[in-house]
């Protein structure tokens, strides 16, 4: 079944619940690249205040824990689908 009232007229559900998967894990993985960028400038300026050393490391630490959810969620998704769609 298509969706009606898109543009493309033959896209699907299921190709429209991919496109915004794959948005959404572009844009989050690229902030968490961005948040880990800043966090080892931060840390890289930690010999001028020790707090921001400390900062610097844990906005690391999100910022890997964060790409992580992304990847085992789109993994997680993708298992789903398949047992779903069996695609």
């Amino acid at each position: 079944m298509s969706v009606s009232g898109l543009y493309a007229g033959g896209i699907t559900w299921s190709d429209v619940i991919n496109n915004l998967i794959g948005t959404l894990e572009v844009t989050i993985f690229a902030v968490a690249a961005a948040a880990f960028l800043i966090g080892s400038l931060m840390y890289i300026s930690g010999f001028i205040s020790e707090e921001n050393k400390n900062k610097g490391k844990n906005l690391m630490i999100g910022a890997l824990f964060g790409m992580a959810i992304v990847l085992s969620a789109k993994a997680i998704f993708n298992a789903a689908y398949f047992f779903v769609y069996g695609n």
